[in-house]
């Protein structure tokens, strides 16, 4: 176990905390399977929105090992010394999934806004720009990320702290400053195009609830519901890192939090999505048991 003089890596509070992560990852991870079995039968017009809901799975199932690696790691810190480079296995691989799933939320964003702003233009050249390309070059972008650390910045196995627990203090300042400057970019475009698409939604509401078809009026909400958590649960944690850190803000008092607040946010989002589905399905049965009555 941890040095009695020391004690473990974390708190109690952080524990729970870092538990709640834990939970909330199990929770989106069962709510993304649910919606892709329920969006099956129309995946071809919300194939992005199908993208990400795979990357979720991904990312949330890695946040989860992680999590809990990161729990037990603090508790047993001696015992596990030498499986300490687990954090790298999987922290690398959680950091790929997150940066693919950001580059894909971004461009649900910029679909949804081209969409709305100039609905003839975006229908006529959307498939100039086959939603395949748009994954592969997701990937692409999340695995320069790794490139990045091996070509430009360096990595040391052999000198991690031992009362290392986390991706960040294992690393170099060069990939973490990389990886704040271009997680913070993507967030603020993806939360700049949020607010174009809510502001046009606010004044053509009426005209898309009677116009626009059932799967883009969902994607619209969705992409909205994503933005709000994208600013609130990446961005501004984001942010932070470039604000110097207190004791509090340390990983013995609430642990990794950047990732716990971003499971957390997604946990909501998935809440949030899924009424947003049930209640369009509804709507639409509704509308269907109103026309077999009337013919």
């Amino acid at each position: 176990m941890s040095s009695p003089e020391e004690g473990p890596l974390m708190s109690v509070p952080a524990v729970i905390v870092t538990t709640i992560g834990v939970i909330s990852s199990i929770y989106t991870t069962i709510m993304n399977v649910y919606f892709i079995t329920k969006i099956g039968k129309t995946r071809q017009k919300m194939i992005l929105f199908f993208y990400r809901l795979f990357l979720d799975v991904a990312y949330n199932v890695l946040a989860c090992a992680y999590m809990t690696f990161c729990i037990v790691y603090s508790f047993f810190t001696d015992e596990l010394h030498a499986q300490q480079i687990f954090i790298l296995y999987v922290g690398f691989p959680l950091q790929t999934a997150g940066a693919m799933r950001t580059i894909v939320a971004l461009s649900i964003s910029i679909e949804r806004v081209l969409a709305i702003y100039t609905p003839i233009m975006f229908h006529i050249y959307r498939d100039l720009c086959p939603s395949i390309i748009i994954l592969l070059f997701a990937i692409t972008m999340g695995m320069f990320e790794n490139l990045i650390l091996y070509i430009f910045c360096s990595i040391n196995i052999s000198a991690i702290p031992r009362d290392c627990g986390v991706l960040r203090c294992s690393l170099d300042t060069c990939f973490f400053d990389f990886w704040t400057t271009d997680r913070s970019v993507i967030f603020a475009l993806t939360f700049v195009l949020s607010g174009l698409l809510s502001t046009r939604l606010m004044f053509l509401n009426k005209s898309l609830g009677q116009n626009a078809g059932e799967e883009h009026s969902k994607i619209n909400h969705i992409a909205l519901i994503d933005a709000a958590n994208v600013f609130l649960c990446d961005f501004l944690p984001t942010i932070s890192n470039y604000i110097p850190k207190t004791p509090f803000f340390s990983f013995k008092n609430i642990g990794p939090y950047v990732y716990i607040i971003k499971l957390v946010g997604s946990a909501v989002e998935s809440y949030f999505i899924s009424k947003i589905l049930k209640r369009r399905s509804a709507r639409s049965s509704v509308v269907i048991v109103t026309r077999t009555f009337q013919n």
